[in-house]
């Protein structure tokens, strides 16, 4: 009951705004000022506005670079959002880290089988630095840097106040949306956010291996919890684990 008055609500948002407070249209992030901090368990620290990067993995500066712009791209996409979706952790600064492999990120409470994610009671980002900056071939991403699992991730970490409050199929839903709106090193497009979400959805299951997706039913997903949305992705083979994102994507457009 709960989660249904707090999407009554959440809904209620999406009436007919005033013309100032329209949906962009593109975004383009500056590049952030990076700030070298002391190491911390041998492992580099920099600050930027909104976060600290502690990276036990060893990153080029040009990637270093990208990795700040793309997760400050995030508070500054939302704070001019039409929509009151900027809620993060009541924390100075809140910490993304590269993760050196798997055995680090699972000491840390990583999730088996993930890339990265989002502690809300730390108010921490996890990601497995080696994936990120070489996402493995069989996923079907891009080399280079994994961009949209940065944002994903980050929106999370942005709506860190809804946790709890709205349903799982939609904080997921709303993580996957602007990361798929996300083009590229912090660049937006909402012009052809039809395009990107097929685009998104065929880079996991290609138009010739896949001509008819199938998904997991809606009333279905609306039951999941987040607990639960991890354990099925655990117990879920590899190549189906992207089907219930792809119905939050499809849901929230």
């Amino acid at each position: 009951m709960r989660n249904s008055s707090a999407l009554l609500l959440f809904l209620a948002l999406l009436l007919p705004l005033k013309a100032e407070q329209e949906w962009p249209k593109r975004l383009q992030t500056p590049l952030p000022t990076l700030k070298r901090l002391d190491e911390k368990d041998g492992a580099a620290v920099w600050s930027t506005r909104h976060f600290i990067l502690v990276c036990e993995i060893a990153i080029p500066r040009p990637r270093l670079e990208n990795l700040a712009r793309t997760v400050e791209s995030v508070p500054t996409l939302f704070q001019g959002l039409s929509l009151p979706l900027w809620a993060p952790p009541k924390t100075e600064k809140a910490v993304v880290r590269l993760c050196k492999g798997e055995v680090s990120f699972a000491a840390r409470g990583g999730p088996e089988n993930a890339a990265g994610c989002y502690h809300p009671r730390s108010g921490e980002i996890l990601i497995r630095g080696d994936l990120l900056l070489n996402p493995p071939q069989n996923n079907r991403l891009r080399t280079g840097l994994d961009e949209a699992l940065l944002i994903h991730e980050t929106t999370h970490l942005a709506m860190h106040q809804y946790g709890g409050r709205l349903p799982t199929w939609l904080l997921e839903g709303l993580a996957e949306y602007f990361a798929t709106c996300h083009t590229s090193k912090g660049s937006y497009d909402f012009t052809e956010v039809t395009r990107l979400i097929r685009q998104r959805i065929r880079s996991f299951y290609p138009v010739d291996e896949y001509p008819t997706l199938s998904l997991p039913r809606a009333a279905e997903l609306a039951k999941t919890t987040p607990k639960n949305w991890v354990k099925e992705a655990n117990l879920t083979d590899p190549i189906d684990r992207y089907r219930p994102y792809a119905c939050s994507l499809l849901l929230t457009h």
